[in-house]
C-alpha cells in the first residue's frame, strides 16, 4: 500500500501487484487537491459530511484500477456539491468535454474580455557552508497562467532556452540576452509534446481559469538572495549572546517572499 498524509487524514492506495508507485502517488495528491478544491478544507468533518459526494468522485476518477479526469472544472458539471440527481439514461450523458481530443477545456466557453495572465515563480535552494562558500545551488520554478479567453484558442510561448539556441544556430547573446538550460521539465497535458520536441516551441490549448503550465529546475550558481551573519559570543557559566545580522542582495526591481 501507498498513502499520503494531509492534516490529520490518510489517503491509502493499495495494489495486489507491482503497480508504478509514482503513478499512485501522482493520482493521491491530485485526489487531495480535488477534494480541496471541493470542500474548501479537507479533515475529518468534511470526509463526514461529504461522504455521497467523494463516493462519487472515487467512482469517477477511478476505472477498473486506472486514474480518470482529475480535473475539478469538468467534474463539477456533472458532480455538484448538492449531489447527483436522478436523470433519465437519454439525458445522463457525460460531458463533452471527457471525450473530446481536448478534455481540459469545455465547449462554448465565452468572456465579455479576453484576457490572460503569467507568472513566473521560483524557490531558490541554497546550501552554505560556515565559512561562506555556496556547497549547492539549485531553482526550482513555475510558470503559472490565468486564462480568460473565448473559444478554443491556441497559444504558443517562447523560451531563451539553450538546447533550442544549440539546435538552430543562434546565437546565444543576442540582444543582451542570455540562454537557460532547464532540466526536470514537467508541462501540464495541454502542451503538445512533440512539438516541443520538434522545435522547442510550447503549444497549447489552455483550461479556462488557473493552472500550472510548466515546472522545470535550473542547476546554476547564484549569490544568496538573503546573506545571514552569525556571531557567537560565550559568557561565563551558561550565557551565551548570539548576533545574527541579514542583508538582502537582490536587485530592487525584484521581489522575494
Amino acid at each position: 500500500f501507498v498513502y499520503v498524509q494531509h492534516n490529520n487524514l490518510y489517503l491509502c492506495g493499495v495494489t495486489c501487484k507491482n503497480s508504478n508507485i509514482a503513478l499512485i502517488l501522482t493520482y493521491l495528491y491530485q485526489l487531495t487537491a480535488l477534494f480541496q478544491d471541493y470542500f474548501t478544507t479537507l479533515n475529518e468533518e468534511s470526509i463526514r459530511d461529504n461522504f455521497v459526494i467523494i463516493y462519487e468522485l472515487l467512482d469517477e476518477t477511478m476505472d477498473h484500477g486506472l486514474p480518470q479526469s482529475l480535473d475539478s472544472t469538468i467534474l463539477r458539471q456533472f458532480i455538484t456539491q448538492e449531489g447527483n440527481r436522478m436523470a433519465d439514461d437519454s439525458k445522463s450523458k457525460p460531458p463533452v468535454a471527457l471525450t473530446n481530443a481536448v478534455s481540459w477545456r469545455a465547449e462554448g466557453i465565452k468572456h465579455k474580455k479576453n484576457e490572460i495572465f503569467l507568472d513566473v515563480v521560483e524557490k531558490l535552494n541554497l546550501l552554505v557552508a560556515a565559512n561562506g562558500t555556496v556547497l549547492h545551488c539549485e531553482i526550482n520554478g513555475a510558470v503559472k497562467m490565468k486564462s480568460f479567453l473565448s473559444g478554443m484558442p491556441e497559444l504558443k510561448l517562447g523560451l531563451n532556452d539553450k538546447v533550442m539556441f544549440e539546435a538552430t544556430g543562434r546565437s546565444q547573446q543576442g540582444r543582451g540576452g542570455k540562454s537557460v538550460e532547464l532540466e526536470d521539465i514537467k508541462f501540464h497535458q495541454c502542451v503538445r509534446l512533440a512539438r516541443f520536441e520538434n522545435d522547442r516551441t510550447i503549444s497549447f490549448i489552455p483550461p479556462d481559469g488557473e493552472f500550472d503550465l510548466m515546472t522545470y529546475r535550473l542547476d546554476t550558481q547564484v549569490k544568496p538572495l538573503i546573506w545571514v551573519e552569525a556571531v557567537v559570543e560565550p559568557h561565563k557559566g551558561s550565557r551565551i549572546e548570539y548576533m545574527i545580522k541579514t542583508r538582502s542582495q537582490f536587485k530592487s526591481r525584484s521581489v522575494a517572499n
